[in-house]
Parts: structure tokens; C-alpha cells; sequence
């Protein structure tokens, strides 16, 4: 109980709920705004609009890189763009969460504290402060700033979800039961809300709560890997190792690079060599040694039985010995005609003395 959770990846923060469909759909109305105006102003003054233009795409390009998970290009074009507009309180959030998944929790909160300064209805803001406190082990404020979230906005699923991690680390299992149910019926709407879910259910030690959540999710985002490749664990853990085998290649025909999926499928594959190989079935496990290799290539379990296999098929010293048995006399007869040439001593001469004698 005492370690942060749930953990952040680079790159994976909306699955965590970060980027959840109220910030997306407002963060997207207000980047379209902009846009428009930015077209307007150009179109109106000329070249006069240029440097509010400019502000406009530095605030776009920074956060489509902070979506895309390229987080040295958004730490940089956010803060480029703060020492010009110090106000912005979008750039001043994202730029928090960046900081905080770099383990830089003090200047994360004080990014998300500038930005409720300049907006105290800034959702996005109270939820990290949320996160952060969680991290940091304190409970107590991390429940104060989820709830000034359902103050500002009654019935938000996101806030009610994070209320339930925060009594899940507290050790009251049952009112987060609660929390995360009241949140799944109050939003189905937002993928990263279900997946945030999912992960406290697994939490939990609830599969079937994590698996309802997990397709939720998929109903909604059918692209997203992270939820593909823990639907396929839950499978897999279940015994139903056709469906989790399948999630798994779903995932990987999204995102070939998927190192988690690949891993998965790869592992289990390669139980099902083993299993064939018991069986003594070598040409079936042969074929799955090979899958399981090529589903990835850094499992040294697959690349060592292939090699074994591999040594097995190559003939031996033993495998020549009839044949070199068969071999001998000619070998013999064939040195002993080298001798006698080397020496001089052909087989006409050789009879020639044998008849004088």
C-alpha cells in the first residue's frame, strides 16, 4: 500500500485516465478555437496576425507531441510557450504532468497549483494534484482534491474513480468497490476511465470486474494495446489461452513494436512447445518454437530449443562409422599402393622377384 499508484508510463498517459474524454473534448474545442482565430486574423490582417499565429501552432505542435508521447518536444514547447504566455493554464497542466512522470513531483505541483491559479475550476489541475498526493503517500489531501472536483462538478466519474483508489490504498476495499462502481455507471463515454478501472479491479484481485471494464474500454477505443494486451493476460490467467493468444496478435497487428504483446504471445507459445515436446510431438513443437521465435526474438527459451533441435538434425560422428567401416579396405589398399610407389616397388616388380625366387 505504501508504493505510488497506479504507475505512469512515458508516453502512456491517457491510458491512466489522464486524458480522459471531458479534457480531450474541451482541450480539443479549445485548440479549434484558436485555430479558427489564428485563420480569421490572417485572413483579415495580413501579415499583422503573424505573431499571434505563431503563439497558436507553438501551443498546437506542443501538445500533439505531449499526445504522441514524444515527451522532450513537449517539456520544451510548453515551456517555450509559458515564458511568452505565462497564463496558459493548459500548457501549465500538461507541462506538470510531464514533470511528474519524471519523478519531479515538487515542480509538477507547483505547475498544477499556477494553473488553478489562473483557472480554480481547472479540473485537469485538481485531479494530478490528486495523483501526486497519492504518490507522495498522502492520502488525506489527495481525497480533499478529488472531492474539490466533485464540487466544481457534480457527478464527475473521473473524481469518483480516483476517490476509490485513494480508500483502495487506504485498505477499504469495499468503499472503493463502491467508488469504481458508481464511476463505471456514471461515464461510459470515456475509455480511459474503464482503464483506469480495470487496473484497480486487477488491483483488487477482481479479473471478471477487470475483464467487464477491459471490454468497455475496447467498445469504445477497439485500437487501444495497452487494453488488448491485459484483456489477453486475463485470458491467459483463466485458462482461455485461444482468446488471450488472440487479443495479444490484435494487439501486435495495431502496434507491431509492442514489446508487451509480443513478450505475452511469445511465452505462451512457447508453454505450448514445451507441452508438444512432453507429448513427444517434435515436429508440432518444432512449429511452435518457431512462432514463439518469431514473435519474439530476445526468447532465449525458443532460440535454445531450436538450437538443440537444430544440433539434433545435423549428423554426427557416430552416423558415418558403417559407411567408414565399408570404406576401410579400399583406404588400406589404396595406402599400401602409395607406399610401395613412394618406394619404388611396383606390383609388376613386386611379382617379378617373388617369381625368381
Amino acid at each position: 500500500m505504501g508504493e505510488p499508484w497506479p504507475p505512469v508510463a512515458p508516453g502512456q498517459r491517457e491510458r491512466l485516465d489522464t486524458r480522459d474524454a471531458a479534457d480531450q473534448k474541451a482541450g480539443m474545442e479549445r485548440m479549434m478555437r484558436m485555430l479558427l482565430a489564428a485563420m480569421l486574423l490572417a485572413g483579415m490582417a495580413g501579415p499583422f496576425a503573424a505573431g499571434a499565429a505563431s503563439l497558436e501552432d507553438e501551443l498546437f505542435f506542443a501538445a500533439d507531441a505531449y499526445y504522441r508521447g514524444l515527451d522532450a518536444r513537449a517539456i520544451g514547447g510548453f515551456e517555450d510557450l509559458l515564458k511568452k504566455d505565462p497564463a496558459n493554464d493548459y500548457a501549465l497542466a500538461r507541462l506538470g504532468v510531464l514533470l511528474a512522470e519524471k519523478g519531479d513531483l515538487d515542480a509538477a505541483t507547483a505547475r498544477f497549483q499556477r494553473a488553478l491559479a489562473v483557472d480554480p475550476e481547472n479540473l485537469f489541475a485538481l485531479k494530478w494534484l490528486g495523483i501526486v498526493a497519492l504518490r507522495r503517500g498522502n492520502r488525506d489531501e489527495a481525497a480533499r482534491r478529488f472531492q474539490a472536483m466533485l464540487d466544481t462538478d457534480p457527478g464527475n466519474a473521473q473524481a469518483t474513480a480516483w476517490q476509490g483508489v485513494a480508500l483502495m490504498l487506504a485498505g477499504d476495499q469495499i468503499a472503493a468497490v463502491e467508488r469504481f462502481a458508481a464511476a463505471s455507471a456514471a461515464d461510459d463515454g470515456d475509455p480511459g476511465l474503464h482503464y483506469l478501472l480495470s487496473l484497480a479491479y486487477a488491483a483488487l484481485g477482481l479479473p471478471e470486474n477487470a475483464r467487464l471494464e477491459l471490454e468497455a474500454t475496447l467498445e469504445l477505443r477497439p485500437t487501444d494495446v495497452p487494453a488488448l494486451t491485459r484483456l489477453g493476460t486475463l485470458f491467459y490467467r483463466q485458462g482461455q489461452r485461444d482468446l488471450a493468444e488472440a487479443s495479444w496478435r490484435q494487439a501486435m497487428a495495431v502496434d507491431p513494436a509492442s514489446i508487451e504483446a509480443r513478450f505475452c504471445l511469445s511465452r505462451s507459445l512457447a508453454d505450448e512447445a514445451l507441452t508438444a515436446q512432453a507429448e513427444g510431438n517434435k515436429a508440432k513443437a518444432g512449429r511452435l518454437w518457431m512462432l514463439a521465435l518469431e514473435a519474439d526474438p530476445a526468447n532465449g527459451e525458443a532460440l535454445a530449443a531450436q538450437n538443440a533441435a537444430s544440433q539434433e538434425a545435423r549428423p554426427g560422428a557416430g552416423s558415418q562409422q558403417p559407411n567408414d567401416r565399408a570404406q576401410a579396405p579400399r583406404a588400406a589398399e589404396a595406402a599400401a599402393q602409395k607406399t610401395r610407389t613412394d618406394t619404388g616397388v611396383s606390383r609388376s616388380s613386386e611379382s617379378t622377384a617373388n617369381n625368381k625366387k
